[in-house]
């Protein structure tokens, strides 16, 4: 083998489906769970079985931004916790700006 083998970096290709989030139906786990949760509180306030159908706007609002961003949910909810990374004065940049 020569030097230049020996030097060549060795590169992995990079499989998405593998960094996804996990999703039901669709939208991040965590989404649907607070969906779910927000649906149902609805539903046992009202005692209305229509109201239920809350759960479809909510849900296809859910599914196109996860369209646009796999990962949009984490995002907004870094971006809106009292304490989002400092990460400009170790990195000199900000993660997480939208």
């Amino acid at each position: 083998m020569s030097n230049a083998d020996l030097e060549k970096p060795m590169i992995v290709p990079l499989v998405k489906a593998l960094t996804r989030a996990p999703t039901i139906v669709g939208v991040p786990y965590m989404y649907f769970m607070f969906e779910m949760v927000v649906t149902s509180v609805i539903f046992l306030a009202t005692h209305n079985l229509f109201n239920l159908l809350w759960m479809i706007p909510s849900h296809l609002f859910g599914y196109v931004m996860t369209l646009r961003d796999d990962r949009i949910f984490e995002v907004l909810f870094v971006r809106s916790s009292k304490c989002p990374p400092r990460s400009r004065e170790f990195w000199g940049c900000d993660s997480y700006k939208i």
